[in-house]
């Protein structure tokens, strides 16, 4: 459950405490910093050791390590780091079976669902999202198609998450060795369970649907939008899921427009444009507006996961959000149908004693 702030009597003398600004420009300085001394790195010796379909497969193990060293701290960056790593070579194998590729993201978001009880899932919510990208769309390596038979593929393709989590953890530690690690605020049993059942049901169906219909680059934006716009618990208002499902559908739409603009010249503007709102998304990452970072995490993937093909990634991914959006609604409307159910339910009677 999203902190809430503490109801008391106020004097009417009292003064509201100022709102800090959205953009924080010594936060987005220092998130420039880790940029360019943590993130870009590993990308580039990615690009130039395993070409450049790894290094956008390599984004989501960067966004791991970033999201999780912010919002969580080095021990659940290592932990989310260390995961994705061992999991990378499992997703390759069932990424050619739909049924094993929905078992496995059932498995891992229920785990995810579950560190909502710790509140750790927003960082931890990047591990099914890569996990999905290597299932749905393994990348190539140095120009030879994806082949998950192969144990050199599968040793490559774990290398590449390898350096994309771990080279980023070890710079953020540096960088951040003096910051206090982040107390985030759990969720209740209850609540935690009834969101782990709704990601892990939808993102297992949307994943084997998309692998036995249409597996592509594109496919897991579907799960994509699952996990940033099902939330937990009571605050899962429709207000809400609206604003975070517009939030998406904003960050693909001005992916759309900064492609059609940038196009011809080469995809090396589309990576800077990416690292830019990469930047945005880490500035954002952890504050209140989670519309605002969802809006930059879109295009921030849009762009660095699909540089090498900008002409047709943006529109199919906004299709995806779509559907994504439509589904989240779903689960929404049954989850308040449940939770109203049980709250007009009689509480049930103490046994007696013997």
């Amino acid at each position: 459950m999203l902190p809430m702030t503490e109801s008391g009597s106020r004097t009417p003398t009292s003064a509201a405490s100022p709102r800090k600004p959205l953009l924080q420009p010594d936060r987005l300085r220092k998130m420039a910093i880790f940029v360019l001394v943590a993130a870009a790195p590993p990308l580039i010796a990615v690009g130039l050791i395993f070409g450049f379909p790894a290094a956008e497969a390599a984004v989501f193990g960067v966004l791991i390590a970033f999201l999780n060293m912010i919002m969580g701290g080095t021990r659940l960056a290592l932990a989310a780091a260390v995961g994705v790593i061992l999991f990378t070579p499992v997703s390759l194998a069932c990424g050619t079976t739909p049924l094993a590729g929905a078992a496995i993201m059932a498995m891992v978001c229920l785990a995810v669902g579950t560190s909502a009880g710790w509140g750790l899932q927003r960082g931890l919510t990047m591990v099914p999202l890569a996990i999905a990208y290597l299932l749905i769309s393994p990348p190539s390596i140095d120009g030879h198609a994806p082949d998950p038979s192969s144990t050199a593929y599968l040793l490559s393709v774990t290398a590449v998450m390898g350096i994309s989590t771990l080279l980023p953890l070890a710079a953020l530690s540096f960088l951040m060795r003096d910051r206090v690690a982040p107390r985030p605020t759990g969720n209740s049993s209850a609540d935690s369970i009834e969101y782990a059942v709704i990601i892990s049901a939808l993102t297992a169906i949307a994943t084997g649907a998309v692998l036995a219909l249409r597996p592509g680059p594109n496919s897991f934006w579907l799960v994509l939008t699952l996990l940033a716009i099902v939330q937990v618990g009571p605050q899962a208002t429709l207000r809400k899921t609206v604003s975070r499902s517009g939030g998406t559908l904003l960050g693909a739409a001005v992916a759309v427009v900064l492609v059609i603009l940038i196009l011809i010249p080469s995809s090396t503007a589309i990576l800077v444009f990416g690292l830019i709102a990469l930047l945005l998304t880490l500035t954002f990452a952890g504050g209140s507006s989670y519309w605002l970072y969802t809006a930059c995490l879109t295009p921030t993937i849009i762009m660095l996961s699909g540089a090498s093909a900008a002409e047709s990634v943006a529109e199919a991914r906004v299709i995806y959000t779509l559907i994504g959006a439509g589904l989240a609604l779903v689960a929404f409307s049954i989850a308040v149908i449940v939770r109203r159910f049980g709250a007009h339910q009689p509480a049930s009677s103490p046994m007696p004693s013997t």
